[in-house]
């Protein structure tokens, strides 16, 4: 991380070969400015049934794997601008950095370089999905097992199943451009975590329910015969 420049992300050094981050978690004002142009020609009796939340889906992801990389000292790249913004002088679409055009984007590029020089061994993005009754609490994207390894996600699986959450795999997600690049067990592992939103709130102490996951992670790593070296 340059500390003279601006980059799109910040970083935290890690003391394990994890890295944290959430790709969708840095706000925007974008729905705010919708919501202003729409209050024009909609009717305010009309408003509620349009506009059926007022934050991002993705709301406290951020704050979450901040404190987790916190808390269980690893790497952490987080984003500081918005998957729907759109920078002057990079040739993309938005700034969604879930998708194949992203690699171009520094964060991309400084992820690269740890995973390169063997400073990061397993990434997880944490990423955030609405209150649909039939999805679960959780879901783990992995898609369809090609990023990272069953018997970690096994573990992971075991562990929020104990705290009392409904799991289910690549359901309704299966993972994005970000862990199909850097994923490629066993030598990189990579995966994404989906939490509902009616499990972040203020208060809600989710943020120690990932560090659970981090200590699932950190476990493997100790057994693992290729990721230990």
């Amino acid at each position: 991380m340059n500390l003279n420049i601006i980059e799109g992300y910040v970083e935290i050094e890690g003391r394990y070969p994890i890295l944290i981050t959430a790709l969708h978690g840095f706000g925007t004002d974008l729905f705010k400015e919708l919501v202003s142009v729409t209050k024009k020609y909609v009717p305010l009796s009309k408003m509620k049934e349009l506009t059926i939340y007022h934050s991002a889906v993705d709301m406290y992801t951020w704050e979450i794997a901040f404190k987790t990389a916190v808390a269980e000292k690893t790497w952490a790249i987080l984003p500081t601008i918005s998957k729907v913004d759109r920078l002057e002088n990079m040739d993309l679409p938005d700034y969604n950095l879930n998708k194949p055009y992203a690699k171009s984007t520094p964060l991309w590029r400084r992820v690269g370089e740890l995973v390169n020089r063997n400073a990061v061994k397993i990434i997880v993005d944490f990423h955030g999905m609405k209150n649909i009754k039939r999805w679960p609490d959780v879901c783990i994207s992995t898609c369809n097992f090609t990023t990272v390894s069953r018997s970690l996600i096994s573990a992971i699986i075991a562990y929020l199943r104990s705290m009392g959450l409904n799991v289910r795999i690549d359901y309704p997600f299966s993972g994005g451009a970000f862990i199909k690049f850097f994923g490629k067990p066993p030598y990189i592992e990579a995966f994404a975590i989906e939490l509902k939103r009616n499990l972040r709130y203020f208060g809600s102490k989710v943020p120690l329910i990932a560090r659970g996951i981090i200590r699932q992670v950190k476990e493997y790593l100790e057994y693992s015969p290729t990721l230990s070296q």
